[in-house]
């Protein structure tokens, strides 16, 4: 009883020091990116910044079929971007 304890005390201590690489890994690409933007070409910029929001707020407008699509997509994108600045 003791040695699964041990067993599964050793496998969350292993599983948490994986995920805290990962965050570590993904908080220095996120930093480089931030640095990159300014070189990418005008597509790749676009695919890392709009096109992932954008996305969304068309997919929900072709949901919702709003009467006024163009403010309804504008305000989509605006109560939406924090989920996405975070990336960039």
């Amino acid at each position: 009883m003791a040695e699964d304890n041990a067993d599964m005390n050793q496998s969350m201590e292993n599983h948490t020091a994986k995920m805290e690489d990962t965050e570590r890994s993904n908080t220095e690409r996120m930093c480089k990116q931030k640095v990159d933007l300014q070189s990418l070409p005008t597509r790749a910029y676009l695919d890392q910044t709009v096109v992932p929001l954008l996305l969304q707020g068309l997919s929900v407008l072709a949901k919702e079929r709003p009467h006024n699509p163009i403010e309804f997509l504008a305000a989509h994108l605006l109560q939406n971007k924090s989920h996405y600045e975070d990336r960039i």
